[in-house]
């Protein structure tokens, strides 16, 4: 399994029982749980569409952006 793959099932298992904790708390806060939601489902995207490339045989160029420092300007 490519271990991308298998990082991203994790960290979505991962989110999955942050979600599940903060349902159950006793004031759950709506706001933590649809952000968690979004990024559950980016997760799922991107698990997805390597899934599918790996179907397909094709070769597959995995290409990270960069984050910018929040404290860096760009000219």
């Amino acid at each position: 399994m490519n271990p991308l793959l298998k990082a991203l099932k994790a960290r979505h298992s991962v989110i999955d029982d942050k979600i599940d904790h903060e349902q159950r708390a006793r004031r759950p806060d709506g706001l933590r749980i649809m952000a968690l939601k979004k990024i559950r489902l980016r997760i799922r995207e991107q698990i997805e569409f390597l899934e599918r490339a790996g179907r397909l045989g094709k070769p597959l160029v995995v290409v990270r952006r960069r984050r910018l420092n929040p404290g860096f300007a760009v000219p």
